[in-house]
């Protein structure tokens, strides 16, 4: 009789190993334990689910005041004015202070010298931030571009010549930020102003 029991429990236990196997299989969304299969697709689904997990984080990480980027070939300049018949910008270098994890954004400094250049043509594109349409614009430096980086720069008016008239400021974003390219001669050749905090 003692045997009988034996087998009975052994059997027991055995089957009860194998309803927990069954009911804890990698495609059991309540499973969080490991993912041990011998067969490949459930490797190749693991893979699969870990690259779209990447792909979330990525994303949210963009989504949650990560610190911008430079583009290759670009620099962060302030303008401090612009001179001449719109042929000279004088500006410093400025320097980028950004903390992912506050979600403030970016904050720039300038440093260094004042630098003249100048735009590479009448086409040049500068992109502006319009304060009334609370938004960018995509202009070039001929129709309007360098007018608005000289009037936000200059609020005061005071390096118009003789005989103009205080320009309007209040298109202006008033932090005078751009993202600028620059080729081998100090000429710009695309500016975008930028938003900082």
């Amino acid at each position: 009789m003692l045997s009988f029991n034996r087998s009975f429990f052994a059997t027991a236990v055995l089957v009860s190993a194998a309803l927990t196997l069954t009911a804890c299989g990698p495609k059991d969304a309540g499973s969080t334990g490991s993912k041990r299969g011998s067969s490949s697709s459930s490797g190749h689904s693991a893979k699969k689910a870990g690259k779209e997990n990447s792909k979330k984080v990525k994303k949210a990480r963009k989504n949650t005041g990560d610190c911008p980027s430079i583009g290759t070939g670009h620099k962060i300049i302030w303008v401090n004015n612009v001179e001449g018949a719109m042929n000279n910008i004088i500006a410093k270098d400025a320097r980028m202070h950004c903390d992912p994890k506050s979600q403030a954004g970016a904050s720039y400094q300038p440093i260094g010298q004042l630098t003249t250049y100048s735009v590479a043509s009448g086409a040049t594109k500068v992109t502006i931030i319009s304060k009334k349409d609370s938004r960018q614009k995509a202009l070039t430096a001929q129709s309007g571009g360098i007018a608005h980086v000289k009037t936000c720069a200059d609020p005061d008016g005071k390096s118009y010549d003789g005989g103009q008239t205080k320009a309007d400021t209040s298109d202006c974003w008033g932090q005078n930020f751009y993202d600028v390219a620059v080729d081998k001669n100090n000429k710009i050749t695309q500016m975008t102003e930028i938003y900082g905090s």
